[in-house]
């Protein structure tokens, strides 16, 4: 069931929206003012917003542009509701990020065409991975894309699971789920504390996830994440095998293998239009240097060091086991 988050400071409003979107089949959650409404979409994620313009002590129109600059909840689409009826409003709401504007005398079937339409397009534009709800492919190529055309010095971080494969062949899928869940949540975590407005994290299938900041704070984000995979890897895996310090699967020759307690590895490409041209161009540079730095053990990370060995990448570890 899709989540509906309706904000609204006047009571009355906000039961009606509430009683017609849950005649209409969604799960709602209401706000009642627009720092509310900021906090909660960071928080729970809903599918879409549903918010009023005029509203006390923030209005919809601030509220939005918070919610659109925030990376967690930058791709919720916000529907915003007025009672005025003038081009300005409109044109205010759409250039702070709203992406659709409703006047509240509208009839109850046109909302409810409007609320399915932006929930549809939001779905196709975005590609949102259904087990994390990260943006996936689609917004991916957007973000780069536009930051290519900037020209901009920005920085991509992809990262994926080692030995992954491994512990859904032992523990089921349903446990490799669980894992993927708590791995994008701890990325999510670390890009709020460490990462910056205008960062951006996709899922863009499986376990691989990508993280498009700046120079700046991609060395502090990728540390921070393997901190925090590797703190809290363990607790997904049975004690006999913590015990062992790995598991046992068999391969495809019917023979057994032991594989490590997973890791995490990232790799960094800095550059700009000039250093990178395309988005594919980007995926393919990065699939080579992850290969390249999945030959340590443990979770590492490496900047791209295209300058080294005839133009491969090169990866040195540092003294905490850590590419760097």
């Amino acid at each position: 069931m899709q989540r509906i988050l309706a904000v609204d400071d006047e009571p009355d409003i906000l039961r009606l929206t509430v009683f017609l979107l849950e005649s209409w089949g969604y799960d709602v959650q209401t706000a009642r003012s627009g720092r509310e409404a900021v906090e909660r979409a960071r928080r729970d994620e809903p599918d879409l917003i549903l918010m009023d313009v005029n509203m006390e002590d923030m209005n919809g129109f601030e509220a939005c542009e918070r919610i659109k600059a925030d990376f967690s909840s930058s791709c919720i689409p916000v529907i915003m509701l007025t009672s005025q009826d003038h081009i300005e409003s409109k044109i205010s709401g759409l250039g702070r990020g709203a992406d659709d504007y409703v006047i509240k005398t509208v009839d109850p079937l046109e909302l409810q065409a409007r609320v399915e339409m932006v929930l549809r397009r939001t779905r196709e534009q975005s590609g949102a991975n259904p087990l994390t709800r990260l943006p996936g492919n689609l917004a991916l190529e957007r973000q780069i894309r536009e930051r290519l055309e900037r020209g901009s010095l920005f920085s991509v971080c992809y990262a994926d699971l080692d030995n992954f494969k491994a512990y859904n062949d032992k523990y089921g899928f349903d446990a490799g789920d669980d894992v993927i869940v708590h791995t994008a949540q701890l990325v999510v975590s670390c890009v709020r504390e460490l990462g910056g407005v205008g960062d951006f994290i996709g899922h863009i299938g499986g376990d691989d996830f990508v993280i498009v900041s700046t120079p700046e704070r991609d060395d502090a984000l990728c540390r921070g994440i393997i901190a925090a995979f590797d703190a809290s890897i363990e607790n997904f895996y049975d004690a006999s095998d913590l015990e062992r310090a790995g598991i046992e699967v068999e391969n495809r020759s019917g023979v057994l293998d032991t594989f490590p307690i997973m890791s995490i590895t990232l790799a960094i490409l800095r550059g700009t239009r000039d250093d990178f041209g395309s988005t594919h161009l980007i995926a393919e540079r990065a699939v080579e240097l992850k290969k390249y730095l999945k030959r340590f053990p443990g979770s590492n990370y490496q900047r791209e060091r295209r300058e080294l060995n005839n133009g491969k990448p090169e990866a040195a570890l540092d003294e905490a086991g850590s590419a760097s």
